[in-house]
């Protein structure tokens, strides 16, 4: 059996998702798991169903309106267990997803480890466990912040979540955890969650391109010079010098 765990998710105006997300859960925690849902000042407060309410699992926290990034701090700061998982509302865990990350986490505990998404593109990589350098993400984030796994240790080393930024929350997470609190981040190469990719169902597309931009660079910039330089930088330099955009 691997170590508990506490799954934490978020959500704003996402109650439609509520079963979808309730059902996966149930159908993959261990008893000894646990999972905090963060209603960050729906319109709608947030219900948990009957079963999950006298389910032991399950905990609902409702909050005014926060922010995702203080709300995934209120959620971590309330979990049980060292080991902390995140997923969105409206993404999916298949079964050994939990199992798998706690396993890498056991013997990397100083790191962040992420899955790929059904949806994602095949890879040529033919090992399980691949490094991914930070500098990587100057180029282009293909991280799913909701395939994130860690250990709470890390999140704090790292000063948890910003909760000053509109959008980005979760680069600016990785690039901090990796500086500031020595983290690697590893990949699984095993597609282990199934994510949403119905843009009118997400709240991340209702963000304004130019504020997305602007953040994103505010982000890179702060971290810049605590990079390692890297092929990728320099890709990235060369990329601006064409006008490309990243993703």
């Amino acid at each position: 059996m691997s170590d508990a765990i506490t799954v934490v998710t978020t959500v704003y105006n996402g109650e439609g998702f509520l079963r979808s997300w309730a059902n996966n859960l149930q159908s993959v925690l261990q008893p000894i798991d646990r999972a905090i849902l963060v209603d960050d000042g729906s319109d709608c407060p947030v219900a948990l169903p009957e079963d999950l309410a006298k389910d032991h699992r399950f905990k609902l926290i409702t909050s005014a309106r926060i922010g995702r990034g203080a709300a995934l701090n209120l959620a971590i700061e309330n979990s049980s267990t060292d080991l902390i998982t995140i997923q969105d509302i409206d993404d999916i865990s298949l079964p050994d997803r939990f199992a798998r990350q706690a396993a890498i986490l056991a013997k990397y505990p100083e790191d962040l480890v992420f899955a790929r998404s059904l949806t994602d593109r095949n890879t040529l990589f033919n090992a399980r466990l691949r490094k991914i350098n930070p500098a990587r993400l100057y180029l282009g984030n293909r991280l799913h912040h909701s395939s994130l796994a860690f250990h709470r240790r890390v999140w704090a080393r790292a000063g948890g979540y910003a909760t000053d930024l509109p959008c980005c929350i979760d680069l600016d997470f990785y690039l901090r955890a990796s500086i500031h609190a020595g983290a690697t981040l590893r990949q699984l190469t095993a597609p282990l969650i199934s994510r949403n990719l119905d843009p009118t169902g997400r709240y991340f597309a209702t963000i304004e391109p130019d504020v997305y931009d602007t953040t994103r660079r505010k982000v890179l910039d702060q971290y810049r010079p605590e990079i390692a330089s890297s092929l990728w930088l320099l890709l990235e330099r060369f990329r601006e010098r064409r006008g490309g955009t990243n993703a």
